[in-house]
């Protein structure tokens, strides 16, 4: 009996513990493991370093984006430059074509046939086949690839079939030729004009009078162009120019009536409204200029 009553207490004790367990169980599953001051200070330190984690992250990228943006704008120039590149390497493949020596036959047969290309197109555009033309001038540019002649026609194709970009470039290649050739400043001109770009044309158009300074035409076609975006000043300018090669065209009086009034230099007004009334007296338009000159205010 002695011996068994060390086995019986702790069984005891085991009950007693057991009871206290099962009685507590209910509070224990309630306690609430993120209240405890210790966790909550753990948890907060831990969304510190994440918050302060992002901002790192965040301020590594903007720098990277600054330090890299030069780079990436230099790529995007790259980009269009070889999109350029891309879009003229037909043309860049017909300018540096292998020239292969050509014996005196062979040569006048290439000069006629560029010839008759280049004037069948020309009369393929006066008819306004403009899919022959373009087919004729693009013959012929294969044949000799600096032939302005030909040049000039395939821009006028594309002019006249709506294509401007096209148009421009190739007139803008024929200057890259030649930078005098008349006939495409004179073009180039007019389509600035065409496009409203006033100050463009009348850039190309004084390019003309760089080469050529006796057209009275250009000149009076400046000064109507500065007119119209009221530079005066250098209207009157220009169409002195014209007057200096043909002082007596009743034409370019008159012009220069209406623009020194519009100016407000009544001087010269009144000295081409005196010219132009002794040139051509029979001039319906006398007395309405008269009336304007009279009206100025000084």
């Amino acid at each position: 009996m002695y011996s068994i009553t060390p086995f019986i207490l702790i069984v005891l004790s085991l009950a007693v513990i057991i009871f206290i367990i099962v009685k507590k169980f209910p509070q224990l599953t309630l306690l609430d493991v993120n209240s405890i001051p210790e966790v909550k200070m753990e948890k907060k330190k831990d969304e510190i370093y994440k918050k302060r984690t992002a901002q790192k992250a965040d301020e590594l990228n903007e720098k990277r984006k600054i330090l890299f943006q030069p780079v990436v704008q230099k790529l995007k120039e790259i980009q269009l430059a070889f999109r350029k590149y891309v879009g003229e390497i037909e043309r860049l493949l017909i300018r540096h074509k292998p020239e292969v020596p050509e014996t005196p036959e062979q040569k006048i047969t290439k000069e006629q046939d560029l010839k008759d290309l280049i004037q069948d197109g020309e009369y393929s555009l006066s008819q306004k086949d403009l899919e022959t033309a373009e087919k004729k001038f693009i013959a012929a540019i294969r044949i000799d690839p600096k032939s302005i002649d030909a040049y000039y026609g395939l821009g006028n194709v594309y002019f006249e079939q709506g294509q401007m970009e096209e148009s421009i470039e190739t007139f803008q290649f024929i200057l890259q030729m030649d930078g005098t050739d008349l006939r495409t400043l004179v073009k180039m001109g007019e389509i600035e004009e065409s496009k409203n770009n006033i100050e463009k044309a009348v850039e190309y158009y004084e390019r003309t009078l760089l080469i050529d300074d006796n057209n009275p035409v250009r000149f009076a076609k400046i000064a109507d162009l500065l007119s119209s975006i009221n530079k005066y000043e250098p209207a009157i300018e220009a169409m002195s120019q014209a007057l200096e090669l043909e002082p007596q065209n009743p034409k370019y009086l008159d012009r220069m009536v209406e623009i020194s009034v519009l100016c407000g230099n009544q001087k010269i007004a009144e000295e081409s409204y005196q010219k132009l009334r002794m040139v051509n007296p029979e001039n319906q338009k006398l007395p309405l200029l008269k009336d304007k000159i009279d009206n100025m205010v000084v």
